[in-house]
């Protein structure tokens, strides 16, 4: 008698739950007048780009930010908040500094609405209008 009510009740729940997955799936790709979602892509550094990054901070170059030349500016906290995707945390727009102008002759402008900057021991690109971290370069290898 137990396994009667198990087999009707696991029926019962496969027979209900195809159902409901179906619909939902009808119901997503069912509609073709309706707009498509498309993927945002932002810009990034390229390999070229980070190479030269990289090399322009190596040790021994005298080009050492000063993020890297004194450890401890920022606290390591602080630090890993800042991540692809996510906006910059409060109080670290204003410590932000400009590529040197070495360093910043070396790359092509950044895209419209973006812009290039230093953050301790970061290279960052930034949309202009919400301060957003759209990619990051770990100056320190």
């Amino acid at each position: 008698m137990l396994r009667l009510c198990f087999l009707i009740l696991l029926s019962a729940a496969l027979v209900f739950g195809q159902g409901k997955g179906a619909a939902k799936a009808k119901g997503r790709s069912g509609n073709p007048g309706s707009p498509a979602k498309q993927a945002v892509t932002y810009p990034s550094f390229r390999d070229a780009e980070i190479r030269i990054l990289l090399d322009f901070y190596r040790p021994g170059s005298g080009n050492l930010p000063p993020g890297i030349a004194r450890k401890g500016e920022f606290p390591p906290g602080l630090m890993k908040q800042i991540a692809r995707g996510k906006g910059l945390p409060p109080g670290l727009a204003n410590k932000l500094q400009p590529f040197p102008p070495p360093l910043a002759r070396q790359f092509p402008a950044p895209p419209p609405g973006y812009r290039r900057m230093i953050c301790g021991t970061l290279a960052l690109m930034l949309d202009d209008s919400t301060n957003m971290v759209v990619d990051v370069v770990n100056l320190v290898p």
